[in-house]
């Protein structure tokens, strides 16, 4: 037995389950982790240290824009 890894777009991925699944291949389905850039990385450890605003609402969160 051989395990295979092959990249489908997600549009795609249903046909070629259907499809391997006539050729009777054993098919599961492995999500890709995402990763967050370096920008949400420093904002995340902005908020993790306290150093994140609150605002009571929407409107208070725009109009500090």
């Amino acid at each position: 037995m051989q395990t295979l890894e092959i990249r489908v777009p997600d549009n795609k991925t249903q046909r070629v389950k259907d499809f391997l699944k006539e050729l009777g291949v054993t098919v599961k389905v492995k999500k890709e982790k995402s990763v967050p850039n370096a920008d949400t990385i420093a904002a995340m450890d902005e908020l993790k240290a306290g150093k994140g605003k609150k605002f009571k609402n929407v409107e208070e969160l725009f109009s500090s824009i």
